[in-house]
This record gives structure tokens, C-alpha cells and sequence, in this order.
């Protein structure tokens, strides 16, 4: 697992409102030694559909997961065009 770390936001903002989705991306992230199997989705690949769900949810509300993901897993989330 990743270190994590807990931030207080206020519920009506906009992290406030998705905490369930941005806790489920937290869950989902893949330990820094092996970035492409999810912790929770042991039988599937990194990003796992309920990393996948969420970050879409996030997205589709107007917040970029960006800010949300470690850095070394972009390439992995947004893949380099062909």
C-alpha cells in the first residue's frame, strides 16, 4: 500500500461532495512496487474498473484527479496518444 494522508475538507465543497469517489481512488492505487496490480482487484490490472469508475465520476463533476493521483501513475491513468 501507499503511504496515505487524511485532509479536512468542508462537505460543501467540491472535494466535500466527492469524498466517496476520492476515497475509492485512494483505495485503488497501487502500492509504488508494483503500479500496475490494485491492491483491492488482485485478479485485474491497475487502474482496476472501480478506480476507473470513480475517476470518471470525479472528472464528470468538474474536478481533475490529477492533484489525486501520485505523479508516477499519470502515464498509466492518461496513456501517451499513439
Amino acid at each position: 500500500m501507499r503511504d496515505i494522508v487524511a485532509v479536512v475538507v468542508a462537505v460543501e465543497s467540491p472535494a466535500g461532495l466527492l469524498v466517496d469517489a476520492l476515497n475509492t481512488l485512494a483505495a485503488h492505487l497501487p502500492p509504488a512496487d508494483r503500479p500496475m496490480v490494485c491492491p483491492l482487484c488482485p485478479a485485474r490490472s491497475w487502474p482496476c474498473a472501480p478506480f476507473d469508475q470513480a475517476a470518471r465520476h470525479v472528472q464528470d463533476s468538474g474536478v481533475a484527479i490529477g492533484p489525486f493521483v501520485p505523479l508516477d501513475l499519470h502515464p498509466q491513468v492518461w496513456p501517451p496518444a499513439p
